[in-house]
């Protein structure tokens, strides 16, 4: 676990830690991690070959792996209308194949395969780098993910073909996160953020505003420097 941490911010910092940043492995330790709130959001989706939805999340914050670097595992939830494009374009594919096979099959008929819906349930671990020192106590952040993509398509013409389980699938993810954090009290906080999420089967930009309880603890909030 301790070297899944590790590998993780080192990807982190790579993208979001200042090169004056002079930090030690020692800053870091899973150790400092405990569980200190819950947040729920709403949110815009593009998926690539899907129209425009609304989407879900629930995150947990679990704070700081070290300086700066927040951890947040979350849940997420969209679902769409497949675009009428990407549908006409899988029937004529289906339709070459059988254009292939048409010494063995008397006609090879367009297919009408209606509406499709696809939708996506994301399992994520999020990690953001905060920048603390700014005015107006605002927070921005920016940050990696790695996710599981759990896919799902149906369609009143597909459901229990071969068109549906080639739609259907399970994908790994990459989150590329930046945000802005405004502390509302010491309890409640008020985040808005975009994301773009990298995977072979569900490339989608998104847009989020939410909300995230913060729980009373015995730990610091921001680990000692």
């Amino acid at each position: 676990m301790r070297c899944f941490l590790l590998g993780f911010l080192a990807c982190l910092a790579l993208f979001s830690v200042p090169p004056a940043a002079a930090q030690t492995w020692e800053d870091y330790d899973y150790e400092n991690l405990e569980f200190r709130g819950v947040g729920l959001e709403l949110g815009v989706v593009r998926p690539a070959r899907v129209d425009a939805a609304l989407s879900l999340g629930l995150r947990a914050d679990l704070g700081y792996l070290g300086p700066n670097v927040r951890i947040f595992p979350g849940i997420s939830y969209w679902s769409s209308t497949m675009r009428q494009q990407e549908v006409n374009r899988l029937s004529e594919q289906l339709q070459g194949v059988c254009l292939r096979q048409r010494e063995r099959l008397a006609e090879c008929p367009p297919l009408d395969l209606g509406q499709i819906r696809l939708s996506d349930l994301a399992f994520h671990l999020d990690g953001h780098y905060e920048w603390t020192e700014t005015p107006l106590l605002l927070v921005p952040y920016a940050g990696l993910g790695v996710g599981v993509h759990l896919l799902n398509g149906r369609g009143e013409a597909i459901n229990g073909t071969f068109i549906e389980d080639f739609l259907d699938g399970i994908t790994p993810g990459l989150n590329l996160i930046g945000g802005l954090r405004v502390p509302i009290t010491n309890s409640f906080d008020v985040i808005g953020e975009a994301r773009y999420t990298l995977a072979s089967e569900v490339r989608h930009g998104s847009i989020n505003i939410g909300g995230m309880l913060l729980f009373p603890t015995r730990a610091p909030i921001q680990p000692r420097r």
